[in-house]
């Protein structure tokens, strides 16, 4: 499903394509409503017990991803919420000093993203 959120307006991609990991988004990230209406189309499609809150939690948050770091070419280290993830780190360098910083028990609740 990459590209599938592209959006040229969308505030990771202004500037262009080569975007320096720090000048990305970070923090909590508020899917935008294109995002919101992929996510409310899909799980329009299964009955309940397929499309779980579980379900709907992991796909917001890739999509939500998706729509502001595809194309970058950076990897994304985020928390995952019901609202939308919550990004600690993008790029390798800045992975690599979070996960320094942090023990074993909190890195296992982090994720990766990867373009």
């Amino acid at each position: 499903m990459p590209g599938q959120f592209m959006d040229l307006n969308a505030p990771s991609l202004q500037g262009g394509l080569c975007r320096k990991p720090e000048d990305l988004p970070h923090g909590k990230i508020v899917p935008p409503d294109l995002v919101r209406e992929a996510v409310a189309r899909q799980k329009a499609k299964f009955p309940p017990e397929i499309y779980t809150p579980e379900a709907e939690e992991r796909e917001l948050n890739d999509f939500t991803l998706q729509y502001y770091f595809d194309y970058l070419g950076h990897e994304v280290l985020y928390r995952s919420s019901p609202e939308g993830p919550e990004v600690l780190a993008v790029g390798f360098d800045e992975m690599l000093a979070l996960t320094r910083k942090i023990g074993p028990d909190e890195r296992q609740a982090l994720k990766t993203w990867m373009p």
